[in-house]
């Protein structure tokens, strides 16, 4: 969104995260009622994610653009590299 569209990239990141928030909150309650999710682990979960991005949103008013992009180059690069090792070698 930030180089086709033009939008700042901390605007870009932030909408991408928060769809990608709507789309998991969506099917969770779903997940749960088919009884997919432990409760007991989702809720310690959730709450690291949600104390998590408080801090994140905080940091971000104050971060440099960047360091921004690095990190987030380098996360999306070590979770490509995750997936194919994991579909290489069958682990679903």
């Amino acid at each position: 969104m930030d180089r086709v569209m033009g939008l700042p990239f901390k605007v870009s990141t932030t909408t991408s995260n928060f769809m990608i928030g709507v789309t998991a909150a969506a099917s969770a309650g779903l997940y749960l009622r088919r009884g997919w999710i432990d409760p007991g682990l989702a809720m310690p979960v959730m709450l690291g994610v949600l104390a998590g991005s408080v801090l994140g949103a905080r940091k971000l008013i104050g971060a440099r653009t960047k360091v921004l992009r690095l990190v987030f180059a380098l996360v999306v690069t070590v979770m490509a590299v995750e997936m194919i090792v994991n579909g290489v070698t069958g682990k679903l």
